[in-house]
């Protein structure tokens, strides 16, 4: 009988590693992540927002990110309206006694809240949410293009801006709900812009306030002008 041939073992290739495993993405970038992923993407932007942003995915189809920031812009119309009617009687109060007799005069545009304004609520938020995102997204790149930190394209800040929305959730807060979604978004939007551009915090920091500072400065002189115009007419 004739004898095998000795095996080289130098000749045989040394077997591949195995891949590395997947960074886990968002729950809501997820593949076929339902409606019920909504609510643990939420809220690890709120409890880990630096990892939430880091994980935040860079080539997602833009549906995934809009259609998060149409559902928070949903579901906090629908948490002020329930606020609006659960605490009418309460609100009214506090106008009566500020507005004291001149309070007749605007009851009129004092109304409980009913179907026919929810309906018209979940109706324009989406409309209305969605221009002020790619407004507001639009002004944002652009500062922090100027200010040379957008390593990224529009749809990184894009992506940030929809994400940022969570903080529209406050709203469950009666009373100071909006004032604590107003600042805890300029927070937000500061620490994703430096995590999706991995750019400089300070420079994510003006991208976000210089913007708001003109709008400020562009409504200041609007009033004035308008303040300016009504005391002509009166003088006339």
């Amino acid at each position: 009988m004739s004898e095998m041939p000795p095996t080289d073992s130098a000749s045989i290739p040394p077997p591949s590693p195995p891949p590395p495993p997947r960074e886990a993405g968002l729950p809501w970038e997820e593949p076929n992540a339902g409606l019920g992923a909504i609510f643990p993407t939420a809220v690890s932007f709120v409890t880990r927002p630096i990892e939430s942003f880091s994980r935040m995915s860079l080539t997602v189809d833009l549906v995934r990110p809009i259609a998060y920031f149409v559902a928070c812009a949903l579901i906090a119309a629908c948490i002020s309206q329930l606020w609006g009617y659960v605490l009418y009687d309460s609100f009214v109060g506090v106008i009566r006694s500020l507005a004291g007799t001149q309070f007749d005069k605007i009851a009129p545009f004092v109304k409980k809240p009913g179907l026919l304004q929810l309906a018209a609520t979940l109706v324009l938020t989406p409309l209305v949410s969605l221009i002020v995102l790619f407004v507001w997204s639009a002004l944002v790149h652009l500062m922090l293009t100027l200010l040379g930190g957008a390593n990224r394209g529009f749809a990184a800040t894009l992506r940030v801006m929809c994400y940022a929305q969570t903080t529209q959730l406050a709203v469950v807060v009666p009373g100071v709900g909006g004032l604590i979604a107003v600042v805890w978004r300029l927070i937000l939007e500061i620490v994703g812009l430096s995590q999706a551009h991995k750019t400089d915090g300070w420079k994510a920091l003006l991208a976000v306030l210089l913007p708001l500072l003109l709008c400020c400065a562009c409504l200041i002189l609007a009033i004035v002008a308008f303040g300016a115009a009504v005391g002509r007419a009166l003088q006339n």
